[in-house]
């Protein structure tokens, strides 16, 4: 995937505040966290990129929803 890591990190951080705002209520979330998991298996060089980037895992289901978010924004 030819990303930019740092666009795609301040889109995650942007998306995750928004999902902790809302308190995870908003449309499309159970799916994204759902999608992580298929994305995350089927890409694991980009999801690793992006944890040695960001110098932390994806742990939460708000990460992996903010990460699923970010990633439909920018592609």
């Amino acid at each position: 995937m030819n990303i930019d890591m740092n666009r795609f990190s301040e889109k995650f951080a942007q998306e995750y505040d928004f999902l902790y705002e809302h308190e995870d209520n908003v449309a499309g979330y159970s799916e994204a966290v759902a999608a992580f998991d298929q994305f995350a298996g089927h890409y694991s060089d980009f999801v690793g990129e992006f944890v040695r980037y960001r110098g932390d895992f994806i742990a939460s289901d708000r990460e992996a929803a903010a990460f699923m978010f970010a990633l439909e924004s920018l592609s």
